[in-house]
């Protein structure tokens, strides 16, 4: 294990044509396909992007302050769980009447584009924040921080694809979960289960090796690789 970070598993629930779940594929609890693999998965925290945490954040309107006498530091709240959700929150939209997601403590994942008076909310609510960079996340520091503040081992990133994009393409997974289910989607241009890039660039594509493979809900895959981190040899 990687001394300066967290192992990092992706977790995704994906189409045989890598495509994200829409409802068209007309499956009436694939909440469960999702939830229940990745309950097997020990880990210490799980992450997401800004777009799916704020199904899990405040409903409720928060008053932001215009400024607050609060310096861009991390912030680690008191800790009240022995596991973490974390966010990735780069401009600080999402609210919140507690510090809990569940049984989990929130981490907010920032940069310095956020206002002071957002900063005051996450205190006043002991939201726990980390800063990942100035404009743009450094997300190898952002791991660092994640272990070295917070105690986290194991770290689960659940999504979606512009995320799981994200630390593909740092070279930061080192495990991919794919539960995948029978059916095609099709739809020319919707999400799938890694977003990196336009193009091809300069960037190699991620190798896997299986490390298991289980068949689960009758005609659904559960596959468990290994990323290849070296692939001289091959």
């Amino acid at each position: 294990m990687d001394s300066i970070k967290p192992y990092v598993i992706c977790h995704m629930l994906g189409s045989v044509d890598g495509r994200i779940k829409q409802d068209i594929w007309g499956f009436t609890d694939h909440h469960k396909y999702f939830e229940e693999t990745a309950e097997k998965i020990p880990a210490d925290a799980w992450l997401v992007g800004r777009v799916t945490m704020q199904e899990f954040s405040s409903k409720q309107q928060h008053s932001i302050a215009a400024t607050a006498n609060i310096s861009y530091e991390d912030f680690v709240a008191e800790k009240v769980s022995e596991t973490f959700a974390v966010v990735i929150d780069p401009s600080g939209k999402c609210t919140w009447d507690s510090n809990m997601v569940s049984t989990e403590q929130v981490i907010e994942v920032l940069t310095e584009k956020v206002s002071t008076g957002y900063l005051e909310h996450l205190r006043n609510k002991n939201v726990s924040y980390i800063f990942g960079g100035k404009e743009e996340l450094d997300l190898q520091l952002v791991l660092q921080k994640l272990k070295g503040l917070f105690g986290i081992e194991t770290l689960r990133i659940d999504g979606g694809g512009h995320v799981n994009g994200s630390f593909l393409k740092a070279g930061l997974i080192d495990e991919f979960s794919l539960v995948l289910a029978p059916v095609a989607d099709g739809t020319i241009g919707s999400p799938t289960v890694f977003e990196a890039e336009e193009g091809y660039g300069d960037r190699k594509a991620t190798q896997f090796k299986i490390k298991s493979v289980e068949r689960i809900y009758d005609d659904f895959l559960w596959i468990r690789y290994q990323v290849i981190k070296d692939n001289v040899g091959r």
